[in-house]
């Protein structure tokens, strides 16, 4: 913590720059209070952490959930540091009653009030919702960023995402979706925008670095549309996720390759029309590859004539036996896994793969092909992409 109450009810923030002499005399005088639970805290002026605030051992305040590191202290004095030179006149720590919360920072800009959560730390799941709900519900809106140490470049143009990293995901006006993080350390504002995973942990990024200094407000509020990936890193991501091993897919019991094979489908031999991707695949835990798949031998594979409520059908019925997962992203509040799928459907009716018939129904006018060797595969997936690369493209605002 670094604000705390005095025993005469007065704020008292460590924001300020108050040396470390003035803060030792000054405890041995003043008593300091938590302003969530009242309970009596203690000065800390240490060589290692900053000055902080910390509960006296036994409290039971809410905030117990999370010991706040020093990186983390660090983090959330610059961020505050930041928005007051942006002229935004941010409070620190401040504490809403109304929904028992403390965000590290609240600040209003343009009319709208946010509250800003520098996690530093893994948190359950059912909390962060919690409390990102919760701050949605007193009009609060929430910009969860996460510790710049917690992000697993893999690539120029790759990240790996955790379950918990993809809470902090969101998506501007423009559509982007965005993850923003912090480093005290290097004192970088990263921002890994344009998130297509491409499967559960792997997903398709480009990443925007630059000092908190120069960095822009919008970058956090409403962050603008750089150069988004490539169709070509798209394609070449799929063909590795095609080329299945069971290593990679963790057992020869896994699910999903033994229904391939009971179609007598090899994975690398999957056509092209299955593993596309849409505006609002990040909301599909499953990747791309899978559930097109299951689509594809459920309905697509089976009838000439189909109708949206026969695919939507499928995909629920997939997710209620656990073979597709869903993932949850609170801070997103428009779209949803069942609009991904409709996307899909959409794209192949743009492709020419399906005709509509009537508003909900399709007819298959151009079959989809399993090629019975890599090298007619190959061949094929080359046509396809010539043919509608600009349509895929513009599937995602893709340049």
């Amino acid at each position: 913590m670094l604000v705390s109450k005095t025993e005469q009810g007065e704020w008292f923030s460590l924001a300020s720059n108050h040396s470390h002499e003035m803060l030792r005399e000054l405890r041995k005088s003043e008593s300091f209070y938590c302003p969530e639970c009242e309970e009596r805290v203690l000065l800390k002026v240490g060589t290692i952490k900053i000055p902080h605030f910390a509960h006296e051992k036994g409290a039971v305040c809410s905030e117990k959930y999370e010991r706040e590191s020093e990186y983390h202290l660090k983090g959330k004095l610059a961020l505050y540091k930041w928005l007051q030179e942006k002229g935004l006149s941010p409070q620190l720590e401040p504490y809403y009653k109304e929904i028992a919360q403390r965000p590290d920072i609240g600040f209003t800009n343009k009319g709208v009030s946010y509250a800003i959560e520098y996690q530093c730390s893994t948190i359950p799941e059912e909390l962060f919702v919690k409390r990102t709900e919760s701050y949605y519900h007193a009009n609060i809106t929430p910009i969860w960023i996460t510790a710049g140490k917690n992000i697993k470049r893999k690539g120029h143009n790759l990240v790996a995402l955790s379950r918990f990293d993809y809470l902090f995901v969101t998506k501007s006006s423009s559509g982007t979706w965005h993850l923003p993080a912090y480093c005290p350390v290097t004192d970088n504002l990263i921002l890994i925008q344009h998130i297509m995973p491409v499967t559960v942990k792997h997903s398709l990024a480009q990443f925007s670095i630059m000092t908190l200094n120069s960095s822009p407000i919008s970058n956090l509020l409403n962050p603008g549309s750089r150069r988004s990936s490539r169709l070509e890193d798209w394609i070449k991501e799929i063909r590795k996720a095609k080329n299945i091993t069971i290593p990679l897919y963790g057992s020869v019991h896994n699910k999903f390759l033994k229904e391939l094979y009971t179609h007598s489908f090899t994975p690398s031999l999957l056509p092209p029309e299955i593993g596309l991707p849409v505006p609002d695949l990040p909301f599909i835990e499953t990747p791309a590859v899978e559930w097109q798949s299951y689509l594809f031998m459920d309905v697509l594979k089976q009838y000439k004539s189909i109708s949206m409520d026969q695919i939507l059908h499928s995909f629920k019925r997939r997710v209620r036996n656990r073979e597709i997962k869903i993932r949850q992203l609170p801070q997103v509040r428009k779209g949803s896994a069942l609009m991904a799928v409709k996307e899909y459907i959409d794209l192949l009716v743009k492709i020419k793969t399906l005709q509509p018939e009537s508003q909900n129904s399709f007819k298959m006018v151009k079959p989809i092909i399993v090629h019975e060797t890599i090298g007619n595969q190959n061949e094929s997936e080359k046509i396809f992409y010539q043919s509608y690369r600009e349509i895929i493209s513009k599937s995602l605002s893709w340049v």
